[in-house]
């Protein structure tokens, strides 16, 4: 089986006119609203669903407040659901609805749940760059355009707080069970995974530093650093607060800007992430690299 990217993430909001406003700022496309809520896609067709905070439809809610409730990861076909079906109903309850989505819990208690992936791949303008005497540019100018909307490609990762008592065989579960894969491991951190079927540095990061159990933070890939840059400084004139950046990560090595989140948690825009295979040999560090290379600012992402 293969488990190739976050296909969606649901939340539970107080209220839909903020989160699809937010959305819409975010630069996502609005595909479906209503009352009860809405559906927003990226570039490569991930949806972002905002619910009503008390749809009983919805999973329940392990934090008070806005938060997301589920995250939806895309497979390869539908032998790999079958398959994950298989394994996880031995210990745990799983149910498959009408559109054939599975639905399951991890072993940290966090709703998730899997469908066959449907990927569009996002037409990207490939940016060019003068470094020294690496001239890809020649007798023209780069100018960015000022004020543009932001318009991220797809969904990188997902980030759960979890209580550090535990935490390893929180991870060992998407490891083991999942297919997951360590990139790097901070004894006194977290653990960054990717899923089987990626190369990003993570998919997938279990935080354990604040010692509790929280959603964390989503993540959201734009194409260079020119569009972090504007995407981040159009979020901050739309009055959403920094909490973290703009500036560059030392585990995963991308780009960074957070901002908090009407939706729950924080929200990311990101850029220029590590790659790795399987020929990737995982590190372990009995404390964390530096957050960041260089930020700008001197605020820090919430634990």
């Amino acid at each position: 089986m293969s488990i190739l990217r976050v296909e969606s993430v649901i939340y539970g909001i107080e209220d839909i006119r903020e989160g699809r406003k937010f959305l819409t700022d975010w630069g996502l496309e609005e595909i479906d609203s209503g009352e009860n809520g809405a559906i927003f896609r990226t570039l490569e067709n991930q949806l972002m669903v905002v619910c009503k905070i008390d749809d009983a439809a919805l999973p329940p809610a392990l934090e008070t407040g806005s938060t997301a409730r589920e995250v939806i990861w895309g497979v390869d076909n539908q032998a790999s659901l079958d398959a994950l079906a298989a394994e996880l109903s031995t210990d745990r309850d799983v149910t498959v609805d009408d559109a054939g989505t599975l639905h399951t819990i991890d072993d940290s208690g966090f709703h998730i749940a899997f469908r066959v992936a449907d990927i569009t791949p996002a037409d990207v303008p490939e940016a060019v760059y003068n470094f020294h005497e690496n001239v890809e540019r020649l007798n023209q100018h780069s100018w960015p355009e000022v004020n543009a909307k932001p318009m991220p490609l797809r969904i990188g990762h997902v980030v759960y707080s979890v209580e550090a008592a535990g935490n390893w065989e929180a991870a060992s579960f998407y490891l083991d069970r999942l297919g997951f894969r360590v990139t790097d491991r901070a004894i006194n951190a977290g653990t960054f995974m990717q899923c089987d079927g990626s190369n990003f540095h993570h998919c997938l990061f279990l935080y354990h530093r604040g010692d509790h159990r929280r959603w964390n933070h989503l993540a959201f890939e734009v194409a260079n650093f020119d569009a972090l840059m504007g995407s981040g400084t159009w979020i901050d004139g739309a009055g959403y607060k920094t909490t973290s950046g703009p500036g560059r990560h030392s585990l995963g090595s991308n780009w960074f800007w957070y901002f908090k989140c009407p939706l729950g948690g924080e929200i990311e825009y990101f850029a220029d992430m590590d790659r790795m295979d399987e020929n990737w040999e995982p590190r372990t560090w009995d404390e964390a690299p530096p957050y960041a290379r260089w930020m700008l600012g001197d605020g820090l992402i919430s634990t």
